[in-house]
């Protein structure tokens, strides 16, 4: 990277935004030899990524916009503190996004979903193991699998024709009994009365420390990590761009990947796409002195949340709520997780408990938008992906990572283009 008065600072490959998915296309394109330089306007995984449930969620297939939560959104409107929750102050603002939702959910969209997300997640753990062995990070995730747990036998029944279609897409799941699940895990209830069994899904045990770790061996390579929050992205005629940073600093990048989550909005806007990108806020609670015995991701499938074990402890996490960038956080929504947990896991405890809120960058479909921008041949978007940042990450990487260096990569990418919203 060289510097010059006139022109600013030389990159070659600039990629906006250091979270799981920006450090993970950094990291992917420089162990391909190309020169990178990684900007966010705070230290790496210091957004969404720092708070996620760590789990890869290889068996998440289904996606959100599907009728059953069409039907449910009368109840969901009217608690507030409910899996999925939606502000009414907001409500006006998000009603575009809701109609795209809503025809997201038609049963042929929501099938096209499922093939899409099936695409990413069933390469996510083959490409962490490339990721995380060439870095020397293997210990940062463990492969041991994840359980979803019924409370009411039936809901056994309830979740039947879900886990029919789960198979139909190849997601691997044994149906287990209670005493089975406690085999497992026994610090769960006896209230628990069986359960689904997923042996190919795996955890982070740290996914803050990961992309942390992540950004420190791109760095060790050579490549820089820079702090500043871009303002402006202007291509040139000649090819790349000039990116203004808020200090008034410029850089002059061969090419720009736009990789800034719940951001991204507003810098494809200025470059003329209309994306319909809004905000999931999750929020969780950890427990550093949990006293349950966890040894693998749980998910409760009538409360809707997944509590993880983790370095620090045990992350009760999962909720939704729909308000924005801009609204207070309400932390009630972390406090609850607590009572869910206790339900599931009597030893829990909530001694010197922290909570967090952060933001998921989602659009209608469920699915993430990767690929290159349709009327710039130097700018490229990876952002997206809602509550699957962790699982698609490192897949999402060698994709475009491909599309860098022009070659076909191995899925189709069309269902992810952002030109599929008709908004250019």
């Amino acid at each position: 990277m060289n510097k010059t008065d006139s022109e600013g600072l030389k990159v070659g490959t600039l990629v906006v935004g250091a979270g799981i998915v920006g450090t993970t296309i950094a990291e992917q394109l420089q162990c391909r030899g190309h020169d990178v330089m990684l900007l966010d306007r705070d230290e790496p995984g210091r957004g969404c990524s720092f708070g996620n449930a760590g789990h890869f969620a290889t068996d998440v297939v289904l996606p959100l916009a599907n009728m059953q939560t069409i039907l449910s959104l009368p109840k969901i409107i009217r608690d507030p503190l409910g899996p999925l929750s939606i502000r009414w102050s907001y409500l006006p603002k998000i009603l575009p996004w809701l109609a795209r939702f809503a025809v997201a959910a038609l049963p042929h969209n929501a099938r096209a979903s499922c093939d899409s997300l099936r695409a990413l997640n069933g390469r996510s753990i083959e490409s962490y193991d490339r990721l995380l062995k060439r870095t020397g990070l293997t210990d940062l995730m463990t492969k041991n699998g994840a359980l979803t747990v019924y409370e009411a036998a039936a809901s056994i029944d309830a979740n039947a024709g879900s886990v029919a279609l789960l198979k139909r897409f190849g997601v691997d799941v044994e149906l287990k009994t209670g005493d089975e699940i406690r085999e497992l895990e026994p610090a769960l209830s006896q209230k628990v009365a069986g359960g689904l069994y997923f042996p190919k899904t795996a955890h982070s045990v740290n996914p803050f420390r990961l992309v942390s770790a992540l950004a420190e061996v791109f760095r060790a390579q050579g490549g820089a990590v820079v702090q500043g929050e871009v303002v402006k992205i202007s291509p040139r005629e000649g090819g790349g761009c000039d990116v203004i940073l808020n200090d008034a600093r410029r850089l002059c990048a061969d090419r720009v990947i736009v990789a800034t989550g719940a951001w991204s909005k507003p810098l494809a806007a200025q470059l003329g796409y209309r994306v319909p990108l809004d905000t999931e806020r999750g929020y969780h609670l950890m427990l550093p002195e949990s006293d349950c015995a966890v040894s693998r991701p749980l998910v409760s499938y009538e409360r809707a949340f997944v509590m993880t074990p983790m370095e620090e402890g045990l992350r009760l996490a999962g909720t939704v709520e729909l308000a924005g960038l801009d609204a207070e956080p309400n932390y009630q929504r972390a406090d609850i997780l607590f009572q869910h947990a206790q339900a599931l896991l009597p030893q829990a405890s909530r001694e010197g408990a922290t909570q967090w809120m952060g933001f998921r960058p989602s659009l209608p479909d469920s699915l993430p938008v990767i690929g290159a921008a349709p009327k710039h041949r130097d700018i490229y978007f990876a952002f997206g992906h809602q509550h699957l940042g962790l699982t698609q990450a490192a897949v999402t990487a060698e994709l475009v990572a491909d599309l860098v260096e022009g070659k076909v990569p191995e899925i189709d990418l069309n269902p992810y283009a952002i030109s599929r919203f008709g908004l250019l």
